[in-house]
């Protein structure tokens, strides 16, 4: 029994580790690098990827900052690249990319998280990414959701990029930078679909509402759709993907969690074919 315990506490820690980025919390740093990360930066003569005792959590985190290199703004990326150029392993389609940053810019500039989803060879089957434009001296928590192909296999690498970026022609002010740390993906929302058919569209009142932090989505399809179940915030910006896939027609149940979510309102839009409808949901913590 004890052998079979041991098993399955492996088989669980090694399945946990898989679902986050290599090196989440940037805590492994070789030759002034982050270990299974690349970067923008040239050994001896670009440095704008640096190791930061600033940290949300544990002991250090990645800081991206633009340089002046050769009388020349040089702006900086970090890409989930491991030793071997592949991206990092994920073994599911997870819902959504979440971390900390902090954030500075000296002018117009925006720090862009992107987040593919591929296959073994490279096909992408998930795409997802959030653009922070606003300053944030404290640490601050982002979602970027993920949406995927419908009928896609499961993604089995993820490559996730963190750019400043000058929203105008320039290359961005020198001195503009961010600081991340503790990168992990949500799993994706389990979708319950019951047997009796409905006889059209609807999407029902969330409960319960108020709600701290998970409440229930029901939904009904008449026929065979394409559904797309989303939800955003009071100022219209997409903080999750619920579902996003051809389903038969049929009632259904989701669940939304709000963690990592600020109070306040938030609204969940149905649409397939020609039919949308919204619901406003309280999150009250």
């Amino acid at each position: 029994m004890k052998l079979i315990i041991t098993f399955l506490l492996i088989t669980l820690s090694s399945s946990f580790m898989l679902s986050q980025p290599l090196n989440s919390g940037f805590e492994n740093w070789t030759m002034e690098e982050p270990n299974d990360w690349f970067t923008s930066d040239i050994f001896g003569f670009v440095n704008g990827i640096s190791q930061s005792s600033d940290a949300h959590e544990g002991s250090s985190s990645a800081h991206l900052e633009i340089i002046d290199f050769s009388g020349t703004a040089w702006p900086p990326f970090l890409v989930s690249i491991d030793a071997m150029g592949n991206g990092h392993p994920v073994t599911q389609k997870y819902g959504s990319l979440i971390g900390w940053y902090k954030f500075n810019p000296l002018g117009s500039e925006w720090l862009t998280i992107t987040v593919a989803m591929t296959t073994n060879d490279s096909t992408v089957v998930g795409v997802g990414g959030i653009t922070i434009e606003n300053a944030a001296s404290n640490w601050t928590q982002f979602t970027a959701p993920i949406s995927y192909t419908p009928g896609s296999p499961d993604p089995v690498q993820t490559y996730i990029y963190f750019i400043i970026s000058d929203t105008s022609a320039n290359l961005g002010t020198i001195g503009t930078s961010a600081n991340i740390d503790q990168l992990s993906f949500t799993a994706p929302s389990s979708v319950e679909q019951f047997s009796n058919l409905p006889d059209d569209f609807n999407l029902k009142q969330n409960y319960p509402n108020p709600f701290n932090p998970t409440t229930n989505i029901e939904y009904s399809i008449p026929e065979h759709s394409y559904v797309e179940l989303k939800v955003y915030d009071i100022l219209g910006n997409e903080v999750a993907t619920l579902v996003n896939e051809e389903q038969s027609a049929g009632r259904y149940r989701t669940d939304f969690s709000g963690a990592g979510l600020a109070s306040g309102l938030y609204i969940a839009r149905l649409s397939t074919g020609d039919y949308t409808k919204t619901i406003k949901m309280s999150l009250l913590k």
